[in-house]
C-alpha cells in the first residue's frame, strides 16, 4: 500500500511538472510600435475629426506565438473622467474603436523564449492629429536626443520604492521640441516625473527629402533606488 501510494504522488508531480512547462508564458513587452513588422494606420473617425479630437490613443494587446494579435483594448485617457459632452465622449470612443481595429491588424515576428516561441502582452500607441502632418516613427529616441534631462526621483515613489521603467510616447516638431508626451507604461508615481523630464527633452531637427519634418517616437526612464535607501 505505501509503494502504491508513492507512486501515485510520483505521477502526481510528474503531471504538475509537465503542465507547468506545458502552461504558455506571456513576456511583457512594453511599447510595441517599433516591433512590428506591419502597423496599419488607424482611419480617423470623422466625428473625432470634426470635434477637434486628437493625441494618443494606447492600446493594451496580446500577440500569440505566430505574431498575430489577439487581443486589443484601447485605454480610457483620464481627460474622460471629467465632465465632458456627449459629443466628446462619442468622438473619443470613437477614437479608441479605430484605434483597436488598427491593432488587430498588426502583425509582429514571433517571439523566442529558449528557442521557444510565446506569447507577448504590451501596448500600442496612435496618434491622431487633425493637421494631417506628416510624422515620422522614430522609434526609441533616447540616443537621439542633443538634451535628455533626467527626472527627479519623486519623494512619493521612494517612500513605497517603487522602482522599473517608464515609457514616455512624444511628439517632437520641427525645431526638435517636444510638443507632447505621454506615459505608456511604468509605476504610476513614477509617470508624471518621466513625461515632466521627456518634455524638456531637445533633438536635432529631423529631415526628409531636406525638409524638417516632425516625430514620434519614445523615450524610455529607469528608475532605480541608491543601494543605502
Amino acid at each position: 500500500m505505501r509503494f502504491v501510494n508513492a507512486a501515485l504522488v510520483l505521477v502526481f508531480v510528474v503531471v504538475a511538472a509537465c503542465a507547468q512547462q506545458e502552461a504558455p508564458k506571456v513576456i511583457k513587452g512594453g511599447i510595441l510600435n517599433g516591433k512590428a513588422v506591419s502597423l496599419p494606420k488607424p482611419a480617423y473617425p470623422a466625428e473625432a475629426k470634426a470635434a477637434g479630437i486628437e493625441g494618443f490613443v494606447k492600446v493594451d494587446i496580446v500577440i500569440d506565438e505566430t505574431g498575430t494579435v489577439t487581443s486589443a483594448t484601447a485605454v480610457k485617457d483620464e481627460d474622460d473622467t471629467g465632465d465632458l459632452s456627449t459629443e466628446t465622449v462619442d468622438a473619443r470612443s470613437a477614437l479608441r474603436a479605430a484605434a483597436e481595429q488598427a491593432a488587430l491588424e498588426a502583425r509582429f515576428p514571433p517571439t523566442l523564449l529558449s528557442g521557444q516561441p510565446v506569447k507577448v502582452s504590451g501596448t500600442i500607441v496612435f496618434n491622431f492629429s487633425v493637421s494631417g502632418a506628416k510624422i515620422i516613427d522614430g522609434g526609441v529616441l533616447n540616443s537621439k536626443a542633443v538634451e535628455l534631462p533626467q527626472p527627479p526621483y519623486p519623494p512619493a515613489a521612494k517612500a513605497v520604492r517603487a522602482t522599473g521603467m517608464v515609457a514616455v510616447q512624444v511628439i517632437v516638431d520641427e525645431n526638435g521640441n517636444v510638443i507632447q508626451a505621454t506615459a505608456g507604461s511604468g509605476h504610476p508615481l513614477l509617470r508624471s516625473a518621466a513625461v515632466a523630464a521627456a518634455r524638456e527633452a531637445r533633438f536635432a531637427p529631423t529631415l526628409l527629402d531636406g525638409k524638417p519634418v516632425k516625430i514620434s517616437g519614445v523615450l524610455t526612464y529607469n528608475f532605480v533606488l541608491p543601494q543605502n535607501q
